[in-house]
């Protein structure tokens, strides 16, 4: 089925808000806990149960596993262009607004905002961490290397459709703005070359995770020299085991409780990205279907609802998901979707003519 480009775009801002305000209800619940809190499978808007973190907020409203890339991809068509700048600015325009700030941002996210806040420079790296109340994070740098980077990298992708070397190469400078490791690099160079991947059309969900993978090696290869480098699972081998997992010959429910029971889901990138990528081959890609086992896996569920969300509605469109839900996220926050979407699509078609462009006169010169 052939998908037009603004279907293509709308579909990954939808699908990925969906999916996070789906996944708001669930958030850091077990799978036992989800049904127990509501009564069976959450496969609609649901109002946050008083132990998530959106706990007070309505139905169908979004958390930073959206709202930060949405700021990103807002900054990006004002600026036309993919720098650090905006990587910068799309985390200080979130963050404006000091409750949800204070709610949703991860551990990584929350320093980097603080820092940038700092202007006077008064408090050092280990007083941050300090702030943060994580002994983890003071002991262990792993903890670092969260999914933020990842839900942020499927805007670079959409931006590139086909080209998925500058995706990657755009991934890494928004990355590095925030998550500055080589394991956080990865992570979001997958997700990057996947979208990427999902944008060209006749694109399949094999296609998308060889993409994935693809991205995941090559942001370990081309990552900046003063990317951190520390101890952590590999991105790209928790993604092989986790398609491993899922072509087991074994009912959908057994196989998504057994990612989650072998690879966890939390917030570590290498969880997050094996998972939502799994969760898309076991549905084959289907948007709604990949939201709804995104949601109630359990833990980090926003962010991988997010993801699968993105990466399913830019291979198949805005149309893959429900009407219902579309007006829903319009109506209970302040996005402005079509018409960014639109302006989005714009800034692909004006870097493809220039990419074009640039191509042709280097053929004339030779």
């Amino acid at each position: 089925m052939s998908v037009n480009l603004k279907e293509k775009v709308l579909g990954a801002f939808y699908g990925a808000a969906i999916g996070d305000a789906m996944g708001a209800a669930t958030e850091t619940l077990s799978r036992r806990r989800i049904e127990e809190v509501y009564g069976g499978r959450v496969t609609a808007f649901r109002k946050p149960a008083p132990e998530t973190p959106a706990s007070g907020r309505e139905a169908g409203q979004i958390t930073d596993a959206f709202g930060i890339p949405w700021a990103l991809a807002r900054q990006i068509v004002r600026r036309g262009e993919v720098d650090a700048r905006a990587g910068v600015d799309a985390l200080l325009e979130w963050s404006a607004d000091a409750d949800v700030f204070e709610r949703f941002a991860g551990m990584t996210t929350k320093k980097v905002i603080r820092q940038l806040n700092d202007a006077a420079g008064t408090m050092n790296y280990w007083e941050y961490a300090g702030r943060l109340g994580n002994k983890l994070f003071k002991s262990h740098f792993y903890a670092l290397s969260s999914n933020g980077a990842a839900v942020k990298a499927f805007v670079p992708g959409i931006l590139n459709p086909g080209d998925p070397d500058r995706a990657i190469r755009e991934a890494m400078t928004i990355c590095m703005t925030s998550h500055d490791d080589r394991i956080s690099i990865s992570g979001a160079c997958a997700v990057a070359a996947a979208a990427s991947r999902a944008m060209e059309d006749g694109a399949s969900v094999e296609d998308m995770v060889d993409a994935a993978f693809y991205g995941a090696g090559r942001g370990l290869e081309w990552a900046p020299s003063n990317a951190m480098s520390y101890p952590g699972p590999s991105v790209p081998k928790r993604m092989e085991m986790a398609i491993r997992l899922v072509m087991k010959g074994l009912p959908k429910e057994e196989r998504i409780a057994l990612l989650a029971d072998t690879l966890g889901t939390g917030p570590a990138i290498a969880e997050t990205v094996p998972v939502a990528l799994a969760i898309l081959v076991c549905n084959s890609g289907e948007t709604m279907p990949s939201i709804f086992d995104a949601v109630n896996v359990g833990d980090e569920t926003s962010a991988i609802a997010t993801l699968a969300g993105a990466l399913a509605g830019a291979l198949l469109g805005a149309k893959s998901t429900r009407a219902e839900d579309r007006r829903t996220i319009q109506e209970k926050n302040p996005l402005d979707i079509e018409e960014t979407g639109a302006r989005f699509c714009e800034l692909i078609q004006a870097r493809s003519l220039a990419r074009d462009g640039g191509v042709a006169h280097e053929l004339q010169e030779r």
